[in-house]
């Protein structure tokens, strides 16, 4: 499944084939509002949307902890996430954020995992339950972050391996949401938080020779990190 982001303030998919939007020639712009408007204007819907639910999920709700920047606190020495991982999972040389994807056993011998699996699998999620709620709530727009800092793309990527489809769940969870949403005549919104796991957010990482794990934790160098970003995009 593939998808056409605009950047402005974040990336905003508002349609699958809609190929225009990405082909428009680059316009230079100023520092403020009125001049990224004339650049690349905000779509009419979004202006009278007036209410819209985003939301971030992913790997960092396993351990459920401060929040979605747990996978870089919990290498802060001495910062509470650094303590509840080490005295949760173990030390973070041997219980790096990668074993909540791949999977791994905890300090009371649970297996953890990001593995959400759909209700019709026996498991627990259900993206129509989350449509519904959204279009409940009164939302006009919904959707969750495709991929955080943290380096995990939530959909079913073709360049990065560390993705929901390939890995964990197994599913491609930015497909399944997006398609229950739009059935409850939602737009569909979706933000790329990769720019900052190439500029600094998994700087306390200890470094790795091994290529696979230098992407996710952004240690590639920042000329290969854009490329992969670029064929994302």
């Amino acid at each position: 499944m593939k998808y056409k982001t605009i950047w402005l303030l974040f990336l905003l998919i508002t349609g699958i084939t809609n190929k225009a939007s990405t082909q428009a020639p680059i316009q230079d712009f100023l520092p403020n509002f009125e001049s990224l408007e004339k650049a690349n204007p905000v779509p009419e819907w979004f202006k009278d949307a007036k209410f819209g639910i985003y939301f971030h999920w992913g790997v960092y709700s396993v351990p459920a902890y401060a929040n979605e920047w747990y996978p870089r606190s919990m290498y802060l020495k001495d910062s509470p996430e650094n303590l509840h991982h080490v005295a949760t999972y173990g030390d973070i040389d041997h219980w790096p954020y990668n074993n909540f994807i791949t999977g791994a056993v905890d300090r009371k011998g649970n297996f953890v995992q990001f593995t959400p699996k759909l209700k019709s699998e026996g498991g627990h999620f259900d993206p129509k339950e989350w449509a519904q709620l959204f279009a409940d709530a009164g939302a006009k727009f919904a959707g969750p972050v495709a991929e955080h800092h943290d380096g995990f793309s939530m959909w079913a990527s073709e360049v990065n391996p560390w993705n929901a489809k390939d890995m964990g769940p197994k599913l491609d969870l930015v497909g399944l949401l997006t398609d229950a949403i739009r059935k409850k005549n939602l737009k569909i919104i979706l933000s790329m938080h990769h720019a900052y796991n190439i500029t600094g957010y998994y700087d306390p990482v200890p470094e790795t020779n091994d290529p696979k794990i230098q992407m996710l934790f952004g240690q590639q160098g920042k000329e290969k990190k854009r490329s992969l970003l670029v064929e994302q995009t």
